[in-house]
């Protein structure tokens, strides 16, 4: 049910922005220069609060920002969760989530040298009721895909954050949360820069998560946490970009789950693809995955690795070409370890 529900979701959206970019297509001059800057992956995490007060190395480009320019990316995500799982034989295991998570990211970014960039993100994270559920409970009862069970028993616009293990709570909140979340300093270095019609660009990364969440409303986990990275992108006729990325971060425990087992690693990865309709306007699809760092529980929540299909556009503004707006949407496509769904938004500036 849920790969049918990414399907039409996908088939949607490459219908609107085929829509779309017919009249977009008038909104330049022939003489204007070239393409805009291929805008790269959607910036969406696994927003599962799980994975929230871990370091998430963000899906990415290879390109750094130019020596001494400096890049702004606001983004606000929402993503909407709801689960139900448990170990019906034993009861060890039990996990109750039915929230939204919205996340305000501000991202900064400074060319330090002609292959350098380092960054600042600072992300502003609420936990809370949301205002999602009725809509998508809505376009779900309209295709027949509602989701099994725990949409079920869970009401809509509610709010639960319950993990049980071994009868004892580790995590039990039942009011919204919000603050300032782990800051994260963040270094690119490119390694290689593309040819016409051979080499791609090929980037190195690395950040440090900083504990500045409170830990206790579960916005960070009261440790540091280390990641580096590599990214690799090629451009093909001015119009077609492929993106690669892979991920590791060293992650420390979280206070609050001293009692499970949980890895000292969490492995990520990209695969994206952008095409331009009309010089300003581009179309990205891409496929995100991560391993999970839980310990074997017989739920799928904490058992599966998490993967994400996720569909947006990047539109450059006539008048500010340095200016651009995107929007996104993320849809699971594994069980439970994801969001249900997430949606994205912001603007990105270049001076």
């Amino acid at each position: 049910m849920k790969r049918s529900r990414a399907a039409i979701v996908v088939v949607f959206l490459v219908f609107a922005a085929l829509f779309f970019s017919r009249d977009l297509a008038c909104a330049y001059s022939e003489s204007e220069d070239g393409f805009a800057e291929n805008a790269g992956p959607l910036a969406v995490l696994n927003q599962m609060p799980l994975y929230l007060f871990y370091l998430q190395m963000v899906p990415d480009k290879a390109n750094v920002t130019e020596r001494d320019r400096f890049t702004i990316n606001a983004d606000y995500t929402v993503s909407n969760i709801t689960v139900s799982a448990f170990t019906p034989a034993s009861s060890l295991y039990l996990v109750e989530i039915d929230l939204e998570v919205e996340r305000v990211t501000l991202d900064l970014r400074y060319g330090l040298y002609d292959n350098l960039e380092i960054g600042l993100e600072i992300p502003y994270i609420a936990l809370c009721q949301g205002y999602l559920d009725d809509p998508i409970e809505s376009i779900e009862d309209g295709i027949n895909a509602r989701t099994p069970r725990s949409r079920e028993r869970q009401g809509s616009n509610e709010f639960d954050y319950s993990l049980r293990y071994n009868g004892k709570y580790l995590i039990q909140k039942k009011t919204s949360m919000h603050g300032i979340g782990d800051i994260a300093l963040t270094a690119k270095y490119q390694l290689l820069r593309e040819t016409k019609w051979l080499w791609p660009n090929i980037s190195l990364r690395m950040a440090v998560k900083f504990p500045t969440g409170d830990k206790d409303d579960l916005l960070g986990s009261g440790e540091f946490d280390y990641g580096a990275g590599l990214l690799i992108d090629k451009g093909f006729f001015d119009r077609f970009f492929v993106y690669l990325g892979g991920n590791v971060v060293r992650i420390e425990k979280p206070g609050f789950l001293s009692d499970l087992g949980v890895k000292e690693h969490i492995y990520s990865g990209l695969l994206a693809a952008e095409y331009f309709f009309t010089k300003r306007f581009s179309v990205v699809t891409q496929v995100t995955g991560n391993t999970t760092p839980y310990p074997q529980s017989d739920t799928n929540v904490l058992d599966n690795d998490g993967y994400e299909l996720g569909v947006g556009f990047n539109y450059t503004l006539k008048e500010k070409k340095d200016v651009s707006w995107h929007f996104g949407i993320s849809e699971n496509i594994s069980s439970a370890s994801t969001p249900d769904v997430s949606l994205q938004t912001g603007l990105d500036w270049r001076f």
